[in-house]
């Protein structure tokens, strides 16, 4: 899912129901398929492998002799939240899959998606074509969902729209930056690479954040989370995808970690 080709069964959900019934004890994979697809279901395809493959691929379990257990701590998968967390520190181990290149392309596209398709499933020969990938319409699918739940946007139908607001917000929680302290925009974004590279360019010199960013990081300070400012004379200036209507335009300067 991470590591390769993205596989639509592989939803959060069953990951995370996998992990719940792993942290209990240690179980045969035989076991375990049967708990998560029960024969009275008379599923005639099975998608275990698939979610199985997922949640090893993110460390979440580990196989051994076709024993499955649990690989992290139980407070990772003490939620289903604290799950989207842990991923969200792991993925940028991921950044040749799929999964990793799909999102980064994504968000450099700007609002040009909302303009061009209105159900990502559509969207895999454009995505083909320019990750150089073979992605089509069932890995756009499974793409959707784990973006929605990485917090990297949000559905509206068959639509994706891309908010990193909960993704951000993971990152500036987890990182160094002290809250109530005013930081330089490129000193916050520092504390969060590479983890923020899969959608903020890797580039410290480019200081732009593309339409999903600056949607992320707008939310985050209407929300009270965080503070943006752009305070004059400061030569530290980074560019927001422009937003006129909102009391942060275009530019920013400086950012407090509030909550």
């Amino acid at each position: 899912m991470f590591k390769e080709k993205m596989v639509t069964p592989a939803i959060p959900e069953r990951v995370y129901a996998l992990c719940k019934i792993v942290e209990k004890k240690l179980i045969s994979n035989s076991d375990l398929r049967d708990k998560m697809e029960p024969d009275f279901l008379h599923n005639r395809s099975s998608y275990f492998s698939d979610y199985r493959n997922a949640a090893e691929e993110l460390g979440l379990i580990t196989i051994s002799d076709h024993l499955i257990s649990l690989s992290v701590d139980k407070q990772v998968v003490a939620s289903i939240d604290n799950m989207r967390i842990h991923i969200n520190k792991v993925l940028e181990s991921f950044s040749s899959g799929q999964f990793y290149i799909v999102t980064r392309k994504y968000f450099e596209m700007g609002e040009e998606p909302l303009r061009s398709e209105n159900n990502i499933a559509n969207m895999g020969l454009l995505f083909s074509k320019l990750t150089n990938k073979p992605i089509d319409s069932m890995a756009m699918r499974a793409w959707r969902f784990w973006s929605a739940f990485l917090g990297f946007g949000y559905l509206q139908d068959m639509l994706f729209i891309p908010n990193a607001s909960t993704f951000l917000w993971d990152l500036f929680n987890n990182s160094t930056l002290e809250k109530g302290k005013k930081y330089s925009m490129s000193e916050a974004i520092e504390a969060i690479r590479p983890l923020c590279n899969i959608v903020v360019n890797p580039d410290p010199s480019m200081r732009k954040f593309n339409y999903g960013v600056s949607n992320g990081l707008r939310t985050l300070n209407d929300l009270g989370l965080i503070k943006m400012e752009h305070i004059m004379d400061q030569k530290n200036v980074w560019d927001l995808y422009p937003m006129n209507v909102h009391t942060i335009g275009s530019t920013v300067t400086n950012i407090t970690i509030c909550k």
